[in-house]
């Protein structure tokens, strides 16, 4: 997902969100349990759920991004969402479900991006987190393009049209199989932080030796020594090392270093 820039909350100056494939995954759980929880009856959450999703956020990954910052994020994967429901929903690219694979030739492909050049990274790479987007944007209705491929399949089907059943003030309400779903979903968010890569350990050594690499930070400083109280801690150790470019490493230590009480 591409960063977006707001202001923080927590400071007067510019702070950019950087959206990890981590991050993002955090964020679409969130989203997915205030929807189940009835704090998005329409298009958009409610006071509550986003107040909910800024304050977990928060609570599991050690970076605050505020309100507005979150708020982009989520239109940016609504559109994404979109992008691949029209995508799937094409029959000439024969999107298969069960392989997760498409069977459009080249020309098929040339075709469509011409007309559709926004849809050109989901080529080779499927939209990741289907199912949880799925439960969150089938629960109402998404405003300005086709209906979700799965929904309009099923109304086909000759089945019910709403595809997450809703009570009589038309808020979600989830039956069984969305509960279990959710429920598992929330005994993995146990584990604040997953790798995005499961062949990847996240040492500590792997990030003392990223940290002394880095020259703007002074061994024995505050900062250091921080760092070093923190990567005892796996989550710490991954969003760490996800970060590819030292002065963001450098930013969200500080950042961390002035919400989080002394560890030692």
């Amino acid at each position: 997902m591409a960063s977006e820039q707001r202001i923080s909350g927590m400071s007067t100056r510019k702070a950019k969100a950087t959206w990890t494939h981590t991050f993002h995954k955090i964020f679409v759980e969130l989203c997915l349990e205030q929807t189940i929880k009835g704090n998005r009856p329409g298009t958009h959450f409610t006071k509550e759920g986003w107040r909910n999703i800024v304050e977990s956020f928060h609570r599991k990954v050690g970076v605050r991004y505020d309100r507005k910052q979150l708020k982009n994020h989520w239109d940016v994967t609504k559109e994404q969402w979109k992008i691949w429901c029209k995508l799937i929903g094409t029959s000439s690219l024969k999107w298969d479900s069960a392989s997760h694979k498409f069977g459009a030739s080249n020309e098929d492909w040339d075709n469509y991006l011409q007309a559709n050049p926004e849809a050109a990274h989901f080529r080779y790479k499927e939209l990741p987190f289907t199912e949880e987007l799925e439960t969150i944007f089938d629960g109402t209705a998404v405003s300005g393009e086709t209906e979700p491929p799965t929904r309009r399949r099923k109304k086909n089907d000759g089945l019910a049209t709403t595809i997450l059943p809703m009570n009589e003030q038309g808020i979600f309400k989830p039956d069984g199989k969305i509960r279990r779903h959710f429920d598992a979903v929330e005994s993995r968010s146990v584990i604040t932080v997953q790798s995005a890569q499961c062949n990847q350990n996240y040492s500590i050594g792997e990030c003392i030796e990223c940290l002394d690499r880095m020259e703007e930070v002074e061994e024995g400083s505050e900062l250091y020594l921080f760092a070093l109280d923190i990567f005892l801690k796996k989550e710490y150790r991954e969003i760490f090392l996800q970060l590819k470019k030292p002065s963001v490493r450098i930013a969200w230590l500080q950042r961390l270093q002035s919400v989080c009480p002394p560890l030692h």
